[in-house]
């Protein structure tokens, strides 16, 4: 996907204008003041430890993990974004309330090029069949938003380096049988081996796993100076909007542009 990609959630996203919850923890004035900017994608709700004379409409809770995502089931808000509320936390409130596996896949644009990455939780995708769910998945989101993706399934090695190891041979076997059963489901997808200058232009790349998939992501965001708009949680019929974001961020106009955009594309009845 290119730029235009990007442009064109931006422009759901203001169209919308869904109401899109964001947890905030330890706050500062910096942070508050840098949401400013993501008012243009979304109508805020802030949900944390902000106290009286915070600028935007709020919720004050000592656990704003549990209280965004009681929100979203509710249906009081159209999605929601994790903002800088502990991870573990809040994706075990996902767990609680909706009984699912989170799943997550990270858009991330790098000079021009916008695709999903995943997994990027340092303990998802560690069996083949979770990982071809975040594939099947990330497609399935895609095609609600206009796009035939083009999947590539990443490995531990080249195909000419089977018979290296127990461990590369196992994991380009996995690699192959990923992209064979995404290709069955009608998704175009290869299995590139450990190539992953071969996945330029492909609008979805699978990781090994959550390990590898989280350094990748860190690697192009943190050294690479790749932009992050967030990592939607992945579900069979997206009936709820989470967004994930990294804490490695000092705004969250991205993530919150994102859900709003996939807020408005559900209410549409693309999903």
């Amino acid at each position: 996907m290119d730029a235009s990609f990007i442009r064109s959630l931006q422009d759901r996203a203001e169209e919308r204008r869904a109401r899109i919850g964001i947890g905030i923890w330890n706050a500062d004035e910096e942070l508050i003041a840098s949401l400013h900017s993501a008012e243009r994608f979304a109508e805020l709700l802030l949900v944390g430890d902000l106290g009286e004379d915070c600028p935007f409409d709020h919720m004050n809770s000592n656990e704003p993990w549990r209280d965004l995502v009681r929100l979203l089931a509710s249906g009081e808000i159209d999605g929601a974004v994790r903002g800088n509320l502990p991870a573990g936390r809040s994706m075990r409130a996902l767990v609680d309330r909706f009984g699912l596996p989170v799943r997550r896949l990270a858009l991330i644009e790098l000079f021009g090029w916008s695709f999903l990455l995943g997994p990027v939780g340092i303990d998802e995708g560690e069996t083949p069949s979770a990982r071809l769910d975040l594939l099947l998945g990330g497609a399935k989101l895609l095609q609600g938003l206009g796009v035939s993706p083009r999947a590539a399934v990443l490995s531990g090695g080249r195909m000419e380096d089977r018979g290296r190891s127990e461990r590369v041979d196992t994991s380009l076997l996995e690699g192959d049988q990923i992209a064979a059963r995404a290709a069955e489901a009608g998704i175009n997808a290869e299995h590139k081996g450990i190539l992953i200058e071969s996945c330029r232009g492909d609008d979805i790349v699978i990781a090994p796993e959550g390990i590898s998939g989280n350094l990748i992501f860190r690697t192009l965001m943190l050294l690479c100076g790749a932009q992050s708009y967030g990592a939607p949680v992945i579900t069979e019929r997206m009936d709820w909007i989470f967004v994930d974001s990294s804490r490695a961020r000092s705004g969250f106009d991205g993530p919150v542009m994102l859900a709003g955009a996939l807020a408005g594309m559900r209410g549409a009845g693309r999903y």
